[in-house]
């Protein structure tokens, strides 16, 4: 064996250690990597369970990644899932908000998206991609507003009729206040001469 050859096998023999350790003493980094190169082929599958992976250890970064690949997979609820674990740990996130946005937009809420998008260009008005969803949103919004609210259930009607009638006993006890003090006031008020002059 010649001397390049043998310096050749030493080098690959060091960088295999140096993968091996890294994959046992730093797996998340593996695991995040691959599964971004996943996700860049397109294969959201495998991509969503290197993700769901780090996701586990509380990553913010994981469960936002495991939000969009679950996104590009139109499961929207577990993308929906992800993506507001990942805002909790990660709550000054632009990038989260406006996948909030997508998501919500996807399912047709409008109304969310819109909220999520202004979230999301409230932390960075620089982004074009924001403004251009948050008008598009804007847009559906308003040509599909949103159902009014649901009547109020029987019991609450009760409890409001309640509170009214307590209102106008409130009031009819200050009407009759005022009017006691306004008769207090009259008896006080000196008797006018009937020539002042």
């Amino acid at each position: 064996m010649t001397k390049q050859r043998r310096i050749l096998i030493y080098i690959l023999a060091i960088l295999v250690v140096l993968f091996l350790l890294e994959l046992l003493l730093r797996p998340y980094n593996l695991f995040n990597s691959l599964g971004n190169q996943l996700f860049r082929l397109k294969n959201y599958d495998a991509a969503e369970k290197l993700y769901a992976h780090n996701a586990q250890n509380e990553d913010g970064i994981a469960s936002a990644n495991l939000a969009k690949s679950r996104y590009k997979k139109e499961d929207y609820d577990a993308a929906a899932q992800a993506a507001n674990e990942s805002l909790q740990r990660m709550t000054d996130s632009a990038e989260v908000y406006y996948d909030r946005g997508n998501i919500a937009f996807a399912q047709e809420d409008y109304q969310a998206a819109v909220e999520n998008y202004e979230q999301a260009l409230i932390l960075d008005p620089e982004d074009e991609d924001i403004k251009a969803n948050l008008e598009l949103a804007l847009r559906k919004l308003e040509e599909n507003p949103p159902p009014p609210p649901a009547p109020k259930p029987q019991e609450e009607s009760e409890a409001d009729q309640r509170s009214e009638e307590e209102v106008r006993n409130i009031l009819e006890a200050l009407d009759n206040l005022e009017i006691r003090d306004r008769l207090q006031q009259r008896d006080k008020t000196p008797a006018k001469a009937e020539n002042w002059w």
